[in-house]
């Protein structure tokens, strides 16, 4: 699934873990487990594959993403923060669309690798960079627990002393066999179509997506299960201090307008989001922290 970056190893971790560059110097952390294989981008703490053995890709990646400072990897799970899409303020500085977490190089903090799987985390913490585009104080980590599936816990701390609202979303791309052969079930019924939008709607249940979707839907007891009959197998999302859950798919002109997308790539990619998008966000306290997570299986 990563193959076509021809990346090589510039320095090993442990029997598990290594760093490795493409052409231009862009560094991933590379995961081969028994279990499964996965990899990292420094740039966004950025979740690029996981596959676990004998599997078909549990993560969707565009085979033509951009890795590139200040650009955001197409596929994979960008992490959204600490806005999600515009706000009012963002627009007004002319600042990028989901935040400055996914288009920021982070440290790898820490990595424990066993016979069953690795946890491995991130740290992105406040800089002069960052004051100049969001002016709190805070330390944001992505943790992440790989085994036969995939669960990432995004945690934000208030490091200053005035309180922060903060939104955002784990924006999961998950790789499907086949659009027309897919289903949703689990979602709430109520959702918005848009964050533009504010008349509620009533959704069927399962959800098949044969059209443009970037829906937000209430927060449902349970998890989210897709059936992805051309696979023959079922991905169950469940996720934990989201408000809201976003469904997204950009369809056929969608994915023709996106330069770092094939023009067919909206057929085996499906986006299900653990995400806050209510406004003004979620409120965090000074010394306080809040943790948004999802668990992929």
């Amino acid at each position: 699934m990563i193959s076509h970056l021809k990346l090589k190893t510039i320095r090993t971790l442990n029997e598990h873990i290594s760093i490795e560059v493409d052409q231009n110097g862009f560094e991933f952390i590379i995961l081969k487990h028994k279990k499964f294989d996965a990899a990292f981008s420094l740039h966004g703490a950025h979740l690029i594959h996981f596959q676990a053995k004998q599997a078909a890709p549990l993560i969707y990646l565009s085979k033509t993403a951009v890795y590139a400072p200040k650009k955001a990897i197409r596929g994979g799970v960008p992490i959204c923060w600490p806005w999600f899409g515009s706000n009012t303020e963002s627009k007004q500085k002319g600042l990028a669309s989901h935040g400055f977490a996914r288009n920021s190089e982070w440290t790898l903090s820490s990595f424990n690798s066993t016979d069953l799987g690795i946890d491995i985390e991130f740290s992105l913490e406040t800089s002069q960079s960052t004051k100049a585009i969001w002016p709190h104080d805070f330390n944001l980590t992505l943790k992440a627990s790989l085994t036969d599936h995939v669960e990432l816990t995004l945690i934000t701390e208030n490091t200053g002393e005035t309180p922060f609202h903060y939104s955002g979303a784990l924006h999961t791309y998950l790789h499907i066999a086949d659009q027309r052969q897919c289903s949703v079930q689990g979602l709430a019924n109520d959702y918005t179509d848009s964050l533009q939008s504010n008349q509620a709607k009533q959704s069927a249940q399962p959800l098949h997506i044969d059209h443009p979707i970037d829906s937000i839907y209430a927060v449902n007891d349970g998890a989210i299960v897709v059936k992805d009959d051309a696979y023959q197998r079922t991905i169950s999302v469940s996720n934990e201090g989201n408000d809201s859950v976003v469904v997204w798919n950009p369809w056929v002109e969608g994915a023709k307008a996106f330069a770092d997308m094939p023009d067919d790539g909206y057929q085996t990619m499906l986006c299900i989001e653990s995400a806050i998008t209510a406004d003004p966000g979620h409120l965090v306290a000074p010394g306080e922290s809040h943790r948004l997570k999802t668990v992929i299986k």
